[in-house]
């Protein structure tokens, strides 16, 4: 039931996700620029918040799926030194330390408890009060903080993008990549083939015209502005390739995929 709650929260959460994109769009058409960031800020938490409710669901299949397993834990040492390998552990943690964090989920308040009942009072103090054992990717996405300016930027350009509504750092963008493309820099194609490493999109094949391919880390809510770093003693033997789909679908390739479901 636990589980079902979380896929029908999540389904909501999106629900309003795309209402509350389209009225950013209109306050971007609008020229409302400075309350369509304040707007984006409670929208980008609420899409943390949406990973946090797909983070719990796979630690409550985890539980369903090895609730045999579970049941044959004898108390919270042995759970610590036998079950941290299998997930147990982890997802006991997760579930007990997001009761606080998900508060329109219940059952997860049912499951604090049966864990509580199995494990003792102090197994659930320690977790609330001492965060112990809880998985960093859970504490990351149970943290309220003020949402970047760099993505907060990115999710702005998407949705002018999506919705094709005005949004003046996109226009500088568009200029910059003008004014770019009228004064190309010379390059050889067949010296960035012999280079003996690529790196490519996460998403991405590999390349069978070098020796090593290097994939790019995948973006998140947490790493969308950030990007590959090449150490500079070896940038001559290492060729960046990107897609070229789009010209911003280089550094929102992972944010088009959460937008994908939400257009008009």
């Amino acid at each position: 039931m636990c589980i079902q709650r979380l896929r029908y929260a999540q389904e909501k959460q999106q629900s309003l996700a795309k209402k509350a994109r389209r009225d950013v769009a209109q306050l971007l058409a609008d020229g409302k620029e400075q309350k369509a960031h304040y707007r984006i800020e409670s929208l980008i938490n609420d899409d943390v918040h949406e990973e946090l409710l797909e983070v719990l669901e796979l630690y409550c299949e985890l539980l369903h799926a090895r609730i045999a397993l579970l049941c044959s834990v004898q108390d919270e040492a042995d759970l610590i030194e036998n079950h941290a390998e299998n997930g147990l552990n982890e997802a006991a943690r997760a579930v007990v330390f997001a009761t606080l964090h998900a508060p329109e989920i219940k059952e997860l308040q049912q499951a604090k408890e049966l864990l509580t009942l199995k494990f003792g009072n102090d197994f659930t103090r320690t977790i609330i009060d001492e965060k112990l054992g809880v998985p960093d990717k859970v504490l990351k996405k149970c943290s309220p903080r003020l949402p970047d300016e760099e993505l907060i930027t990115l999710y702005l350009k998407e949705i002018a993008i999506t919705y094709e509504v005005p949004f003046s750092k996109l226009e500088e963008a568009s200029r910059e990549e003008a004014e770019h493309e009228k004064s190309p820099t010379p390059t050889d194609s067949s010296s960035e083939d012999s280079r003996p490493i690529v790196a490519v999109d996460n998403n991405s094949l590999e390349d069978g015209k070098h020796a090593i391919t290097v994939k790019k880390p995948r973006k998140d809510s947490d790493t969308m502005g950030s990007d590959l770093k090449v150490p500079r003693d070896m940038k001559k033997d290492v060729k960046v390739k990107n897609n070229k789909q789009n010209a911003h679908d280089t550094d929102l390739d992972e944010l088009k995929k959460r937008f994908a479901a939400l257009r008009r």
